[in-house]
């Protein structure tokens, strides 16, 4: 079923909370789904970009992908209005921003089809979602069409296999309060190695290792399972808009 042109802007106060992961992961199980990527990345520490030329240099990368290192909200819409302008074609648009939420980003956030959010199951990071859901409630007092303003999700991210009661505890108060989906991201060796060695899907693909190969492939599914559910708030969107 194609997906189309959607663009997700992943932000969060918190650094630390694996907004890069949650990028990369979303990116590589595009890619293995036959889409094409742009990712753009407005941090001054060039992560994700860096992350693209060591990937190529390993070979775990994939021509359809592409980072774009800028902090220039024109620059972005106007790659984004060349890629809307191209023949239809299913193509994920990521948005890694710099750490914090911020009237900084309204220009960003409103090119969105969708704001995400990964969180860790800790108090810290709990308060500073709580506080970028007030920033994105705050957005829609700021512009002339509160209408326009893209919905948020909240993704459980770095969940272990056997939670702490504080973990269980905050997971369960992140589910009474933010919209959350109903995929969690686990705490995976795979996620470590994907931010170290480029694409999950060409990571696999370059291994012999089959137990290695294993891991990747469930970490591949689960940032599947994450993208689709996320399809899924965009496409009730616009349903909703028609």
């Amino acid at each position: 079923m194609s997906k189309g042109i959607r663009v997700i802007a992943v932000i969060n106060r918190k650094g630390g909370c694996g907004k890069s992961t949650l990028v990369r992961g979303l990116a590589s199980a595009a890619i293995v789904r036959g889409e094409r990527v742009t990712i753009f990345d407005t941090d001054s520490s060039k992560g994700c970009y860096g992350w693209m030329l060591a990937a190529k240099q390993l070979g775990n990368w994939n021509d359809r992908a592409d980072v774009i290192h800028t902090f220039d909200p024109d620059e972005i819409t106007a790659t984004i209005e060349a890629i809307n302008a191209q023949p239809p074609h299913d193509h994920l648009v990521l948005i890694d921003t710099y750490g914090g939420a911020s009237e900084a980003l309204d220009d960003v956030v409103l090119q969105s089809d969708l704001v995400v959010a990964p969180i860790r199951p800790g108090r810290n990071d709990f308060t500073e979602t709580m506080e970028t859901l007030i920033w994105h409630e705050r957005l829609k007092g700021r512009v002339k069409n509160p209408d326009g303003v893209p919905d948020y999700r909240v993704v459980i991210n770095g969940v272990s296999a056997e939670p702490s009661a504080i973990e269980r505890d905050t997971i369960q108060e992140i589910l009474a309060s933010m919209p959350v989906i109903e995929e969690p991201i686990m705490e995976r060796k795979a996620y470590k190695q994907v931010d170290g060695e480029g694409l999950l899907g060409a990571i696999r693909d370059n291994t012999r290792k089959g137990i290695v190969q294993n891991h990747l492939t469930n970490a591949l599914d689960e940032m599947d399972a994450v993208l689709e559910l996320l399809d899924e708030v965009m496409v009730s969107d616009v349903e909703a808009v028609e």
